[in-house]
């Protein structure tokens, strides 16, 4: 079983480059962060990634056509990985290689993950903080210096992008991953928005997250589907523990 990636052709990228990745987990929070970057920026999409026996027989269809449900996008400097299905735990490595090599293939300077970290009475929290993780001391000394969110300190990070930090360090390339506090089992545009903020403010992109914030129940509503698919995965990713913890 293998991961294959169709693309209907290469796109050229300004430099310094960077690559997006919205998986589903905690909140769907990288998900919904990099739909919106989508949809926003006026992103391009430019292949897709098809994984024949590790990923669920389930297709996206999109004006009436059926596509893979993991696709590529691209914009000026940015490619974007995005998933409209939870990736089954199987599968998490092979596709975390196959991410790696498509980064390495544009010349991509850094890859840049978004993930939840589900803390309680999350529904009566005002303020969230958002904290880094990095693959590498490089990474790191740059996140001190920059100084946008806290460091996660110790403990462990499982789920999608679990993976992709370690794959990513084997190859050299700068990976971190922007995890912000947010729901478990429901989906958190709140989080996404914070999220979103500072990676606009990373990359040097200007983007108003406030139609985010206004549409956080219509976006609710509309992927309550992929929130149950995911909430059918989160136990497999960590075996039974908290999907991140500090």
């Amino acid at each position: 079983m293998s991961v294959e990636v169709l693309e209907d052709y290469q796109p050229i990228l300004t430099k310094p480059s960077y690559m997006v990745v919205g998986m589903p987990d905690a909140g769907l929070v990288g998900v919904i962060a990099t739909e919106y970057l989508i949809e926003k920026l006026g992103l391009k999409e430019f292949g897709s990634i098809y994984a024949p026996g590790l990923l669920p027989p389930i297709s996206h269809v999109k004006d009436g056509i059926a596509k893979s449900p993991i696709k590529l996008y691209h914009g000026n400097n940015l490619l974007v990985f995005h998933s409209w299905i939870a990736i089954p735990s199987e599968a998490l490595f092979p596709i975390s290689k196959e991410i790696v090599k498509i980064a390495k293939k544009y010349g991509i300077s850094t890859i840049i993950s978004i993930t939840g970290l589900p803390i309680e009475d999350r529904l009566n929290t005002t303020t969230i903080n958002a904290y880094w993780i990095g693959n590498g001391q490089e990474v790191a000394q740059e996140m001190e210096k920059i100084g946008l969110m806290k460091k996660f300190g110790d403990g462990y990070i499982a789920g999608p992008y679990a993976p992709l930090l370690i794959e990513s360090r084997k190859e050299n390339l700068n990976n971190f991953t922007i995890v912000v506090e947010s729901f478990l089992d429901l989906p958190d545009p709140e989080a996404s928005a914070l999220a979103l903020s500072i990676l606009s403010k990373y990359v040097g992109f200007n983007i108003s997250v406030d139609e985010l914030m206004q549409e956080a129940e219509e976006i609710r509503e509309k992927i309550k589907g992929l929130m149950a698919q995911t909430k059918a995965e989160l136990p497999k990713y960590a075996s039974g523990k908290p999907m991140t913890y500090a």
